[in-house]
């Protein structure tokens, strides 16, 4: 599992992956994050690819707010789910991130409905802190804020 920078060469393919339709209101439409981050400063994208195929999409930035580095949109493309590429790219995330960040801690935002996320999130060792309310680009959203501390690496 690899992750590469979306550009010129790839961003067709990341606009081509697609979720389930009862996924939908758990995950942002890739479009749509792909606009945000050429519009807003500080939103860093990846293709999830497995050998030459991208499989899935992160978006990542970080969050003021909070304050912190948050995963603020990550999925799998319909077809390629079921088949344990979620909790893998996570994982190689989280491995992808540490090493050119060098942070302790990563947040994501999960819908509250979203119990499949959730299990998945947690059983990573990210830990529910609190739910969270808000209304974005006329939707209101209620979401579970996770955090997952990541091991410093001492010499």
């Amino acid at each position: 599992m690899e992750f590469r920078e979306i550009d010129k060469s790839n961003y067709w393919d990341c606009i081509a992956l697609t979720i389930h339709d009862d996924q939908r209101g758990f995950v942002a439409d890739n479009k749509q994050s792909l606009v945000e981050a050429a519009y807003e400063d500080g939103l860093y994208t990846l293709g999830i690819y497995c050998e030459e195929t991208m499989i899935g999409f992160v978006l990542y930035d970080y969050d003021e707010t909070i304050p912190g580095w948050s995963m603020s949109r990550f999925m799998i493309g319909k077809q390629f789910q079921g088949k344990g590429y979620g909790k893998q790219a996570a994982m190689a995330f989280l491995a992808y991130f540490k090493a050119r960040h060098q942070v302790d801690r990563i947040y994501i935002s999960v819908s509250l409905e979203n119990m499949v996320a959730r299990k998945m999130y947690a059983s990573i060792g990210f830990t529910e802190i609190k739910e969270v309310e808000y209304t974005f680009s006329g939707g209101h959203f209620r979401e579970m804020q996770m955090v997952k501390e990541l091991q410093r690496v001492s010499c």
